[in-house]
């Protein structure tokens, strides 16, 4: 009976320590860019000089994308991209569900020294579900 009281309180413990480390390890791996809403995205869009990137592929980018956006799909292209332009420019930052963009925001600000980085949460799929503008205007070859 003992035993399995301390069995239970260990696991417990292993339990808490390891919920808490992940929210810490989330939390800090956040901490140089932010996770932003559609309105907030929209709103800083609409209201300050920003660099909107796209970081799908560009078959996806070709058939629809946030007014504005250039490409820049791999770490390669956002280098190339951002290699010239000054590090308080606010990047906007989105893919398709905000995966994609998590890592490449994290890589914009931890590598590239960005300072104001911000990430699309659920990308442009929540975007359009809210009705925000899309451009659906067709490009046809890799420029």
């Amino acid at each position: 009976m003992i035993f399995s009281k301390m069995k239970i309180f260990y696991l417990l413990f292993i339990y808490v320590i390891t919920v808490h480390l992940s929210d810490y390890k989330q939390t800090n791996a956040e901490k140089c860019f932010k996770n932003i809403n559609c309105d907030d995205f929209n709103l800083l869009i609409e209201t300050t000089d920003v660099l909107i990137i796209d970081v799908r592929l560009f078959r996806e980018f070709r058939k629809e994308r946030i007014t504005g956006a250039v490409l820049a799909s791999g770490r390669e292209a956002l280098q190339q991209l951002l290699n010239e332009i000054d590090k308080n420019t606010r990047i906007m930052i989105y893919c398709e569900q905000g995966d994609r963009s998590s890592i490449a925001s994290e890589i914009i600000c931890k590598e590239l020294k960005f300072k104001n980085v911000y990430n699309l949460e659920d990308g442009i799929i929540q975007w359009k579900m809210k009705g925000y503008p899309i451009d659906r205007k067709r490009i046809n070859s890799h420029e």
